[in-house]
């Protein structure tokens, strides 16, 4: 402010520049605010990709190591709410850099046209009009200051003169001749400044009836600055405000109030109720309510057969009497065992075959004829073999000795 008060009038020789350099502020206020815009988008990145590192890093650790249940679901709300922020930060960023720092370079590439090696266009021709209208003035005050310092200089040697002449009468051993030479520069002085006066009227009378034209010329140059700043400015309020509209949804986004009001719904639903659901189902998994198989006796395979012999002929003659009388040609298929390597195949045990060449399949459970066979000596441990299984035959079959079954495709 003490700068601008001892600056020279507007009206004064050069004393246009300071509008001249306010042109060349104001495109460095433009060039700073870009900068600013663009540090404020790289920090709003710099936010968002750090906000979305943790919430995928937190996430991932949640996944990972807290039990599913009320906790874990309030947890990944939380790291959600993150993951809009960032979403939302990004938002500001993409905004900022489309709204604001687009919209700044291109005015500033259409109203300001720089050059390789001197100012901005607006600049020179700022400067230039200024000094067209300057330079007629120029002159004239220029002649008036050279008239004026020579009426001032006459006016300082007829004082001068004077003084020498007054001192000269006091003078008595000053001869006459010398006090005339006095009064003749005295008188010369005295023309000098007529004439020097004159002139000096004259230029301040020439410059007074230029003053008008004057006038008017700076004042159109100055008012087509103060047109070129007052659209800078104007735009340079619209692009703050752009600025302000773009981070005030920081402040008033919907989205983060509704974001919230579900995030603290989901919290206030962590309560004794649900929670106690949750220990409950840990209880039923890792606690005192997990299902088990209790210890309980268990024959071993081949004991029961023997065991059982008895209960297994009687139930056998049970089932032929059913079926009627045999005939000679009719085979009981008491057990049938696959051997592999090391493991047995299961036992079939079918029942006598009736007439029609269907056959009645026993449970492997009841014990063979006969219990002293090496394969019941030898698979008799594995308790997998209490299996039972139906057979189909697969292709017919015609008996060529008298102890075997006829036997049909597709039967079972």
């Amino acid at each position: 402010m003490a700068a601008d008060v001892l600056a020279p009038g507007f009206w004064e020789i050069g004393a246009y520049k300071n509008n001249v350099r306010r042109i060349k502020d104001g495109i460095d206020e433009l060039d700073d605010f870009m900068k600013m815009a663009r540090e404020r988008a790289d920090i709003e990145a710099k936010y968002s990709k750090t906000m979305q590192q943790f919430a995928e890093k937190w996430k991932a650790h949640v996944e990972r190591a807290v039990s599913s249940g009320s906790i874990k679901r309030a947890w990944l709300q939380i790291l959600g709410e993150a993951d809009a922020v960032s979403v939302q930060h990004n938002r500001v960023k993409d905004r900022l850099m489309d709204e604001v720092l687009k919209t700044l370079a291109l005015y500033r590439k259409e109203n300001y046209h720089p050059s390789a090696f001197r100012a901005p266009k607006e600049i020179r021709e700022a400067e230039e009009g200024f000094e067209r209208a300057q330079r007629k003035w120029r002159k004239l005050y220029e002649k008036v200051e050279l008239s004026k310092k020579t009426y001032y200089n006459a006016c300082r040697q007829e004082k001068s003169a004077l003084v020498n002449l007054s001192n000269s009468q006091a003078d008595l051993s000053l001869s006459q001749d010398g006090t005339q030479k006095l009064r003749d520069r005295l008188e010369k002085c005295r023309e000098d400044v007529r004439k020097f006066k004159s002139a000096y009227e004259k230029n301040i009378s020439e410059i007074t009836q230029y003053r008008a034209p004057y006038i008017e010329d700076m004042t159109y140059e100055f008012e087509k600055c103060q047109a070129m700043e007052m659209k800078r400015s104007k735009f340079l309020v619209e692009m703050m405000s752009a600025t302000q509209q773009v981070l005030v949804d920081l402040a008033r986004n919907n989205k983060f109030a509704q974001l919230h009001s579900n995030l603290e719904s989901v919290l206030r639903s962590c309560d004794e109720n649900v929670l106690t659901s949750d220990l409950q189902a840990w209880s039923s998994i890792n606690g005192k309510d997990a299902q088990t198989e209790w210890p309980a006796f268990e024959f071993l395979f081949f004991c029961s057969l023997l065991h059982n012999t008895q209960d297994y002929t009687e139930s056998l003659r049970t089932i032929v009497s059913k079926s009627g009388s045999t005939s000679s040609n009719t085979v009981i298929l008491t057990k049938q065992i696959t051997k592999t390597d090391d493991i047995p195949g299961p036992a079939t045990i079918s029942a006598p075959c009736s007439d029609s060449g269907k056959c009645n399949i026993l449970c492997s459970d009841s014990p063979p004829l006969s219990t002293t066979t090496p394969d019941s000596a030898k698979y008799g441990d594995f308790e997998e073999l209490h299996t039972k299984s139906i057979a189909t035959v697969l292709y017919d079959y015609n008996p060529l000795e008298n102890d075997e079954i006829s036997l049909q495709k597709g039967t079972s």
